[in-house]
């Protein structure tokens, strides 16, 4: 997998180049940045051959056969779109798009793609315990009712994450993830969502909300996302009731799952999937295989924080076209 990367911010240094350097599959070829000097220390740092502030240069080097796009979130839907035009397979960071027209330009997109492939970074269904939780339920035959709580905590109105040109706010920009999770357990993107917030009060954006999730096969999913909690406590807890059995995944450092009265437990390091995630893009890219995450939920768990948001506006359930 012969790579170039645009972006070279805080999340591609602290999480990503570093998982990308210790894959073997990954030849990393260039890297770009708006002003060509984070991408310079980026490069140096990581071992790219080169580095540039041209984003083109990037996109259409016949030497690199995989765009990976790290950059702010608005920009995001466009340089997708670019990528795979030039003939690229495409990672792209959360989220997808911020706007529901940047997404229809991505699908109409992706009907006249048929040799390359596109991930969305939505980490969390790669990890271990996700795939064991995966497993614990793969066999059902009643919905699940999922409860996932987020202690996100605050971020200032004037970080660009909130300005929802920029950023797409809170809910689009990270909520995606654990929408995602859910859908992963499922099997299917939501159909319906209805959100509820708090109060904003002049310190808050939209950022206390819950969200409640209904899918095709009648599985309901809340997401919790609060921004005015206490960082020093876990970040994120899952519970999973389905057929007798409960499953409770804390902060992806334990796993504990219930069944006929016995318990069982799995726990580690943290590992929220980022090593999996791009071993499965170069497995797929390297095989010719299907897209590591099915185009229906990349896309439909997109179109279900535009909704979550939406909902939030009208005070009412929005339900979500296909």
């Amino acid at each position: 997998v012969k790579l170039g990367v645009l972006g070279a911010g805080l999340y591609a240094n602290a999480t990503l180049l570093p998982v990308l350097k210790n894959n073997k599959d990954f030849e990393l070829v260039g890297i770009a940045s708006s002003g060509g000097l984070h991408a310079q220390h980026s490069g140096n740092k990581y071992g790219f051959q080169y580095a540039t502030s041209s984003e083109d240069e990037i996109i259409n080097d016949p030497n690199i056969n995989t765009v990976a796009i790290l950059t702010r979130h608005d920009l995001h839907a466009d340089l997708v779109v670019k990528a795979l035009k030039a003939g690229k397979h495409v990672f792209v960071e959360k989220p997808l798009a911020i706007n529901s027209k940047q997404l229809s330009v991505i699908s109409k997109q992706l009907l006249n793609t048929d040799q390359c492939l596109l991930l969305t970074g939505f980490n969390r269904r790669f990890s271990p315990l996700a795939q064991s939780l995966s497993s614990f339920l793969f066999h059902r035959s009643e919905p699940i009712h999922a409860h996932y709580r987020v202690n996100a905590g605050y971020i200032p109105l004037n970080h660009w994450t909130q300005d929802p040109i920029l950023g797409g706010g809170r809910i689009i920009g990270e909520a995606c993830h654990f929408i995602d999770l859910i859908t992963f357990l499922v099997g299917a993107a939501p159909v319906k969502v209805s959100a509820y917030a708090l109060t904003d009060n002049g310190k808050y954006r939209e950022d206390n909300v819950s969200m409640t999730l209904a899918f095709p096969d009648g599985s309901i999913g809340v997401v919790d996302y609060l921004a005015n909690g206490d960082k020093s406590f876990p970040k994120e807890r899952l519970e999973v009731f389905c057929e007798g059995k409960i499953a409770i995944l804390d902060d992806y450092v334990k796993l504990e799952t219930i069944e006929n009265g016995k318990r069982r437990l799995e726990s580690g390091a943290q590992d929220k999937g980022w090593r999996a995630e791009m071993s499965a893009l170069a497995e797929a890219i390297k095989s010719g295989g299907e897209a590591p995450i099915p185009y229906e939920q990349l896309i439909g768990v997109t179109k279900a924080a535009f909704a979550a948001v939406e909902s939030l506006r009208i005070q009412s359930s929005v339900f979500i076209k296909n």
